[in-house]
């Protein structure tokens, strides 16, 4: 007798969209994940970094994606101070 499959849940907000940036600041290389809504502002999700157990983002959003992406990489940083 087989289970019957969950059904998933509807909902209607939209997912967030992923983007993958790779980095290197103060010698250490890192990837980014960013994250937006369509039409909204970019937020870092999480950063791997080499060695390192994975950083999570903060409630901060940016307006434009290179914004975020600036702002990962002064995260990763200033792991060094």
């Amino acid at each position: 007798m087989n289970p019957e499959p969950e059904e998933l849940e509807q909902t209607d907000e939209p997912e967030p969209i992923e983007e993958y940036v790779p980095g290197v600041a103060n010698g250490r290389h890192y990837m980014a994940r960013l994250c937006h809504f369509p039409d909204g502002p970019w937020y870092i999700d999480v950063v791997h970094v080499e060695s390192l157990p994975p950083l999570h983002g903060s409630d901060e959003t940016w307006l434009t994606r290179e914004e975020a992406v600036q702002a990962a990489d002064k995260l990763v940083a200033d792991l060094a101070h």
